[in-house]
């Protein structure tokens, strides 16, 4: 067909010269887009094409269109292979995604093999309207809604779709016309599978309303298409300067955020979801917004595999959730060291280090007690006043994961002088100068 030469010329770059592979089922649409490059292969004989057709064992008539696609090729001299998914007998649940999945792979193998950089498959007009459809009925984000695109990203290279404005009647014709054979798969009639609920009784009473249907939804998922580009260019400008990649997810803080347009917001939610490899859902992303324009300055969302969305007053982050339980722990400092006290793998106290957060203690503080802070420790917050550690922690805004870490320093009456990083009393005010000493706690910083 002319489309498949028109659509060449727009996307591809010098595509008379350039490697493609062809995913063939052996239905019309995808035996006409077979027909179509051996045509075009005889006008610009540089241009190089071949067939992978995936045998997902779920129809008794799958072996007749691999003899089919077989013959096909043979015939013209068209390089083929042929994959079998031996597990697609035993599916019982999910197996359209896993039928999918395995399509997928194959495809992305056959492409690196082969050193094809364009995987083509035969999606067409119609196609197009129902998965429009169904997301729009499902629910979907944007780039959902706005449906298939005529070219994307896959594996090393891309995949692409020359029959998106095709109609499928376009393709019974010119297979009609042009003596193709193709088979038509028997399950497309069962009203088990959505997409055919779609296709059958909700598509032609739109088709009723409108026959340029397929037209009229090509013209919507452009315009959403040239949108959403913009808005991605501008999520991307953003991100590039406000999230900051920690080790275990990225931050991000609140503020800026919230200033930003709400759409421009959910773009920038499903732009991150994607760094978690699409785990999360339109509901999950739905949840996160909510949250983060939430009240409460500290909450946490539990998300897929293990993933965490936490608010800690004006700092956001999507965190893989690691094990919090940290042991208690006791050190006993009888008196000055000239070796640093380890308190943790990142974490170190000296009474010789000059650069770090300090404190100073007076000798009549030793035995000092390095230790993780216990619910109810309270510690002297002015000359009269003391204050429990939790409250203070509420009041400096030191986000939950962060407290049950907090070491405190107890001199020898048992008495905190002291939050680790953090607070110090003024206990020493009085002291004498030559009593003083000097203690460096220093951290490692972890990005």
């Amino acid at each position: 067909m002319k489309n498949v030469e028109r659509f060449l010329k727009q996307y591809i770059p010098n595509w008379q010269q350039e490697s493609f592979l062809l995913a063939v089922s052996g239905g019309v649409d995808s035996m006409v887009l077979l027909e179509s490059f051996f045509l075009i292969q005889k006008k610009y004989p540089l241009l190089q094409f071949s067939v992978v057709y995936i045998h997902h064992h779920l129809r008794k008539e799958s072996d007749e269109e691999e003899s089919m696609v077989r013959i096909f090729c043979s015939e013209r001299n068209i390089s083929l292979e042929v994959h079998h998914w031996e597990q697609g007998a035993s599916q019982t649940v999910g197996i359209e995604e896993k039928a999918r999945k395995f399509r997928y792979q194959k495809l992305e193998e056959s492409m690196n093999k082969n050193q094809a950089p364009y995987v083509v498959v035969a999606h067409h007009a119609d196609d197009q309207s129902e998965t429009v459809l169904m997301k729009l009925t499902r629910g979907s984000t944007l780039e959902g809604i706005a449906g298939m695109k005529p070219i994307r990203s896959f594996g090393n290279g891309y995949l692409i779709r020359p029959f998106l404005t095709v109609n499928k009647e376009e393709l019974y014709k010119y297979a009609s016309i042009h003596q193709i054979p193709y088979r038509e798969d028997a399950s497309n009639q069962s009203l088990e599978y959505t997409r055919n609920r779609f296709r059958q009784e909700i598509i032609p009473l739109f088709k009723q309303e409108n026959p340029k249907l397929n037209q009229k939804i090509q013209e919507f998922t452009q315009t959403l298409q040239e949108q959403q580009e913009l808005i991605l260019h501008l999520a991307y400008q953003w991100m590039e300067q406000e999230i900051v990649e920690l080790h275990n997810g990225w931050s991000w803080n609140r503020e800026n955020y919230i200033k930003q347009p709400v759409g421009l917001q959910k773009v920038i939610l499903v732009e991150l979801s994607k760094k978690l490899w699409g785990l999360l859902s339109t509901k999950n992303v739905s949840e996160i917004q909510k949250a983060v324009l939430s009240d409460k300055s500290q909450l946490s969302l539990n998300l897929p595999k293990g993933w965490v969305f936490q608010k800690r007053y004006d700092q956001l982050q999507i965190v893989k959730e690691e094990k919090n339980d940290i042991p208690y722990q006791e050190i006993s400092v009888e008196n000055i060291q000239s070796a640093d006290i380890v308190l943790s793998e990142d974490e170190v106290v000296s009474f010789t280090a000059k650069k770090g957060w300090k404190m100073f203690v007076s000798r009549e503080d030793f035995p000092l007690t390095i230790r993780r802070r216990k619910p109810n420790d309270c510690f002297l917050l002015n000359e009269n006043q003391h204050q429990s550690i939790r409250r203070w922690c509420i009041n400096q805004k030191i986000p939950k994961e962060e407290r049950d870490k907090l070491w405190v320093v107890e001199n020898s009456s048992k008495e905190i002088i002291a939050i680790l990083g953090f607070r110090k009393t003024q206990s020493l005010s009085k002291s004498k100068e030559t009593d003083r000493i000097r203690i460096v706690y220093r951290k490692k910083k972890r990005c």
